[in-house]
């Protein structure tokens, strides 16, 4: 079985995440989501089985923090710094669109989402549009997020 059927991953990470090499959306949101940083040097430093441990961590998963710490404090040698500021939560707003995701979108000559559409999407993948939406050039998992979530729409699709 591929490593992709058993964990947390979106089709449009599959390519870059197969093997784990990178960092995987859900971690990256379970990261922010207990104010944790980890950086890819350190990511690729782990492990092969301490990343797919990380990996297998639910969007969400309350033990995730205590696992990281412990791999880390094993495998690297030190903790895992924690964020002072809270990280952006402009996927947590339902009822407006982010800015970054209509800046995306103008990018990539889409239409943006229906607000109400946006509202139905689960808060993981509001997590995941934003978090590619956070710089001026076009993320190139933006458009196969936007495919994946059932979200895109080009003006010729009128």
């Amino acid at each position: 079985m591929h490593l992709y059927q058993r964990l947390p991953i979106f089709v449009f990470e599959i390519e870059a995440c197969e093997d784990l090499k990178f960092i995987t959306m859900a971690i990256r949101f379970n990261l922010d989501h207990s104010g944790q940083h980890l950086s890819l040097a350190d990511w690729q430093r782990l492990p092969y089985e301490a990343r797919e441990t990380l990996a297998s961590c639910v969007p969400g998963d309350e033990d995730f923090a205590a696992r990281l710490d412990e791999i880390a404090e094993q495998h690297l040698g030190q903790p895992i710094e924690r964020s002072i500021d809270a990280a952006p939560t402009a996927w947590q707003d339902t009822n407006a669109l982010p800015p970054g995701l209509l800046k995306q979108c103008e990018l990539a000559d889409l239409l943006p989402p229906d607000v109400g559409d946006w509202g139905t999407l689960t808060a993981f993948r509001r997590y995941v549009l934003t978090k590619l939406s956070r710089r001026d050039t076009l993320n190139h998992c933006f458009v196969p997020a936007m495919l994946e979530f059932g979200l895109a729409q080009t003006q010729a699709d009128l």
